[in-house]
């Protein structure tokens, strides 16, 4: 199972692309995608922006751990 499956399973579901949620940290497509593939660690800005970006979407409150352990 891909590391971040939960991660990318809530994106999609939001109807969000790595450039989306790339825009949302101010870093490139490329960028996110590197951290979304786990060559390039999260950092804990990261995570909660994240969190608050699918949960707002979501309508319903998620965990950092429910998304990135």
């Amino acid at each position: 199972m891909k590391r971040y499956a939960k991660l990318i399973g809530y994106r999609n579901q939001c109807g969000l692309s790595q450039k989306d949620i790339g825009s949302s940290l101010e870093i490139s497509t490329q960028a996110y995608n590197a951290k979304e593939n786990g060559k390039v660690k999260f950092t804990a800005d990261d995570m909660k922006k994240i969190r608050d970006v699918l949960s707002d979407k979501l309508g319903k409150p998620l965990t950092i751990d429910e998304l990135f352990f």
